[in-house]
This record gives C-alpha cells, structure tokens and sequence, in this order.
C-alpha cells in the first residue's frame, strides 16, 4: 500500500549542489528536529523569498 499524500499541490524533484559542511549541517539539523532535510530546505526558501525586497523597478 502507498502512503498518503501529504499535499495537495503538485511537487516537482529538483537537485541542488551544496558544499559537504552545508550538506552535513543540514542533515544534523533535521535529524535533531525529527523532521526532513527536504522540509527544512522547503521552509527557509519560503522564508527567505517572502523577505526578499522587491526589486528597484517594481517599487
């Protein structure tokens, strides 16, 4: 039997390059918070583009 879905909205997979300190860093993070590194890295691109200023020309 599959699992559930946990969204509604479709995912796409998508590859990053990261340095092996920043990889390590982020897989002992979500390890220690029992939680994805995949949801780790979802969350701060979501934080981080929603405090991005908005461009000179689209103010």
């Amino acid at each position: 039997m599959a699992r559930p879905r946990l969204y509604d909205e479709p995912r796409i997979a998508t590859a990053v390059r990261l340095p092996t300190d920043l990889h390590e860093r982020l897989r002992l993070e979500a390890l220690r918070r029992q939680v994805s590194a995949n949801l780790l890295v979802e969350r701060a691109i979501t934080v981080y583009l929603e405090r991005l200023p908005p461009l000179l020309d689209e103010a």
